[in-house]
């Protein structure tokens, strides 16, 4: 019965977040029992919300997730969205199993941002916060950014962050994994054009020795393979290669709950715009005629397209100057340039800043002196993260 399918694999991904605990684990039974623990703890809160349909997944996956019941995975030609070929070839082979397509796609979200989490506790670790650590894991476990992002709303690029914070970790190991780093960074990239913010991190490394050129060319091998099955079911090759940085460069997505500087920017049409989903439920009212839009479309994209150019040069500017800027302590460094990140990316929806948001806990439990900015990220998102659910 679909019940006990249910069971069973939400039992399989508890199964595999254990495991991952305990291959990140080097101390006593003891912590390992606790940690354990709170990632049962925090899988189970998650699940909670199972049967949670928010205004994005209703609005914004689901017509995705119907139109390739339809069409299969031919449809992805046709589809007008933020996600990358890879991300939905992803979302069609996650929602072919054998519960309801929901389900899926929830359990996939909610084990990527318990994976995180772990890898979260994993840089904790590296920085010796002692008994903190735990506290570092509870905290991420808890974060109603990720409750809402992954348990709510399903927002698949999750998936990226957590292919991204691999990467990071096979990287910044005691023994690091440059081949794995690289491809797993690889297929970041074909998830989500938020994964290219990450660049300068691997030119840093590539100037200091610890890569090679050839491993950059292994994570674009990997991403453009990743665009094969889709180019195999119909897309054309320039379609499919320019999926690749559609969040880098698309309009911002309603009601995504990102707070980048392209939501200061009111949406040019009437469907677009908070008053229309609830004008639409009074018939009587004529919204479309009677609602002025801010810009023609035309002013509307022009000025959305300018600002995303001005805010990528800035964003280089910030990342040349953190390169430059040695005296800066790396977390410092690495909290700056992910913010800077998740404010300039148009397509960038809430879950993208939870990588942002756990170096914001870390840097709270860490770094006495970034504990009032932190504080201030971490509530901003929180606040963005539920205007997804409630639009």
């Amino acid at each position: 019965p679909p019940r006990a399918l249910f069971i069973l694999m939400a039992g399989f991904v508890q199964f595999l977040l254990l495991m991952m605990t305990t291959a990140l684990h080097r101390d006593s039974y003891a912590r390992l029992a606790l940690r354990q623990l709170i990632v049962t703890a925090g899988f189970y809160i998650a699940e909670l919300a199972i049967n949670q349909k928010t205004y994005v997944f209703m609005e914004q996956l689901l017509p995705l997730i119907r139109q390739m019941d339809e069409g299969g995975l031919s449809a992805i030609a046709s589809m007008n969205t933020t996600l990358s070929s890879p991300a939905l070839t992803l979302l069609y082979a996650v929602t072919r199993g054998p519960i309801y397509d929901m389900y899926m796609v929830k359990l996939l979200c909610m084990g990527c941002y318990c994976a995180l989490c772990l890898l979260a506790m994993y840089a904790g670790e590296r920085v010796k916060l002692g008994w903190r650590t735990e506290v570092l894991l509870t905290f991420c476990q808890i974060l109603p950014q990720g409750f809402i992002s992954a348990a709510c709303s399903a927002q698949l690029d999750i998936v990226c962050l957590l292919l991204l914070g691999a990467s990071l970790a096979c990287l910044f190991a005691r023994r690091p994994h440059p081949l794995a780093g690289a491809i797993l960074y690889g297929l970041a990239i074909a998830m989500s054009g938020f994964a290219l913010y990450a660049l300068p991190i691997y030119v840093l490394l590539i100037s200091d020795g610890h890569l090679r050129m050839r491993h950059l060319a292994v994570c674009a091998g990997v991403a453009l393979l990743c665009c094969l099955p889709a180019v195999l079911a119909g897309q054309g090759i320039g379609a499919a290669l320019l999926s690749l940085v559609r969040a880098n460069f698309s309009l911002p997505t309603y009601a995504s709950g990102s707070p980048s500087l392209m939501s200061l920017f009111p949406r040019v049409a009437i469907e677009e715009m908070p008053e229309y989903f609830i004008l639409k439920q009074l018939p009587a009212l004529d919204p479309v005629t009677n609602f002025s839009p801010y810009y023609t479309q035309a002013g509307y994209t022009m000025i959305m397209h300018g600002l995303t150019l001005a805010a990528l040069a800035m964003y280089v500017l910030l990342a040349v100057y953190l390169a430059r800027n040695v005296s800066m302590p790396v977390l410092n460094r690495a909290l700056a340039l992910s913010l800077g990140a998740c404010l300039i990316c148009p397509g960038a929806t809430a879950s993208a800043w939870l990588l942002c948001c756990m170096l914001c806990v870390l840097a709270i439990l860490a770094r006495p002196r970034l504990r009032v900015a932190a504080c201030t990220v971490l509530f901003a998102t929180a606040g963005a993260s539920v205007y997804a659910v409630s639009a």
